[in-house]
């Protein structure tokens, strides 16, 4: 059995989930939806709204990706069938990897619908280009794909999928819910360490603010429609911010992998 086959395989699993697509459609109505009354009811252009719903929208799908991934391993552990899978010629590798292309494939299919119809009310409503909506649907996918890599490394990394559960649940909180606390607390300490100055900002505590991939992926949107491609500033560019959702996609895969490579299946 080759890596395509379980990619498609997974891809066809996991799209008959009823849970999955309700909380997609849940992110899609509320996406669209508050994007159609901010057009319908507020003065903003439609470069203010695509802003906006690009915010709303970074801070939800990552529930999506880790709700598809976070399962991709540990429900095949859990049913015996990654036993029987592993009997057969693909490795824990090429399990690792096909799940990842399977779940990698239904969440852009997410994000392509969901990021196009959040668009489409902005550009039949307020006007824009079709440039805005190439970069709001990119980077939202390229967002998505990294939150998937991280569901998929925890699910790798787990014994269980209460434990991935547990883990996906907590790797939301810190990465989105809370990384505005976390954030200020970094910077109180820092300060109080004598290792920064109130007021100041150096490029490690900008890259902290940079980190997590729902925050890299505003910044390279909001830095793509200033037209800030490759400037001078890292943080005022394209390039670093991509760069981390790049190694999002693949260090949290790989730590998997190596947990999974070690694990015993029983």
């Amino acid at each position: 059995m080759s890596v395509r086959t379980i990619a498609r395989n997974d891809l066809a699993d996991a799209s008959r989930s009823k849970a999955l697509w309700a909380v997609i459609l849940i992110v899609l109505l509320s996406t669209a939806g508050i994007t159609t009354l901010l057009a319908v009811t507020s003065d903003m252009a439609a470069g203010e709204v695509f802003s906006l719903s690009f915010q709303l929208a970074v801070t939800m799908l990552p529930i999506v990706a880790l709700v598809l991934a976070k399962g991709a391993i540990t429900a095949e552990r859990e049913s015996g069938s990654l036993r029987v899978l592993l009997s057969l010629p693909p490795s824990r590798r090429d399990v690792l990897v096909g799940k990842l292309l399977g779940r990698t494939a239904l969440m852009l299919v997410a994000t392509l619908i969901s990021g196009f119809v959040t668009g489409l009310v902005v550009l039949t409503i307020l006007g824009g280009t079709f440039g805005s909506l190439a970069a709001f649907i990119g980077f939202l996918g390229l967002m998505g794909v990294a939150f998937v890599a991280i569901g998929v490394g925890i699910s790798a990394g787990s014994s269980s999928d209460s434990r991935a559960t547990a883990v996906a649940v907590g790797a939301y909180m810190i990465l989105v819910a809370l990384w505005n606390l976390i954030q200020s607390a970094i910077q109180y300490g820092a300060i109080e360490l004598g290792l920064m100055t109130e007021g100041s900002a150096p490029a490690w505590m900008k890259l902290v603010g940079l980190f997590p991939p729902n925050r890299a992926a505003r910044a390279a949107y909001r830095n793509t429609v200033a037209g800030q491609l490759f400037g001078t500033d890292p943080f005022a560019s394209v390039w670093l911010p991509v760069l981390l959702l790049l190694a999002w996609i693949v260090v949290p895969v790989t730590i998997g992998y190596l947990r999974l490579r070690d694990a015993q299946i029983g």
